[in-house]
């Protein structure tokens, strides 16, 4: 996970769903909604430090800049709210491409946002019995029988945008504006 000293302070974190999609209308005047593309999150923050820290924001631009990707929390979003208590994990293999995951008993609502254990790829709940969690997007990777299910502390693994402009005032005090593509592999 990437991690700043105390001295660098992450603020103003906007996530964004991106979902590709178009809809039209048939000749009876039915909407129809198709997906074009694969679903991912856009991220943006600001790092705000003092000038004398600059070094350590100049480290993550020079690690991160030309695409190696980097870990962060998802800070309040990434915190769970709901019913679920103790583990949630998978119960059978589910292929890449799946919607449905069938899991042990399991408290989770529609809307909520988890991960798999073998891949960080932010998934959206759609629909839910008891013992089963309908996503969006579809698996990205096969989840595993007894792969555990995170729902709190999520993270997210993203790649900085090519356009960010690291542009730095001359001041005491310094904002950098940052945005980056969940890392989809």
């Amino acid at each position: 996970m990437t991690s700043f000293t105390n001295k660098i302070k992450i603020n103003n974190v906007q996530i964004k769903s991106t979902e590709p999609m178009y809809s039209n209308k048939s000749w009876t005047g039915q909407r129809i909604i198709r997906s074009t593309g694969i679903q991912y999150y856009q991220i943006s923050f600001q790092l705000t430090f003092n000038v004398k820290e600059r070094n350590e924001v100049m480290n993550f631009i020079a690690e991160h800049s030309q695409g190696k990707p980097f870990t962060i929390s998802l800070g309040h979003m990434g915190v769970y709210q709901g019913a679920q208590t103790g583990a949630l994990e998978s119960q059978s293999v589910a292929n890449k491409g799946t919607r449905i995951v069938s899991t042990n008993a399991n408290s989770m609502a529609v809307g909520e946002l988890i991960q798999f254990q073998n891949h960080i790829k932010i998934y959206r709940i759609i629909d839910r019995t008891d013992t089963s969690l309908t996503l969006f997007p579809a698996l990205q990777n096969t989840v595993q029988i007894n792969e555990p299910i995170t729902y709190n502390n999520l993270m997210i693994e993203a790649v900085l945008d090519p356009d960010n402009d690291y542009t730095m005032g001359i001041t005491n005090v310094m904002n950098l504006q940052l945005k980056a593509m969940e890392n989809i592999t």
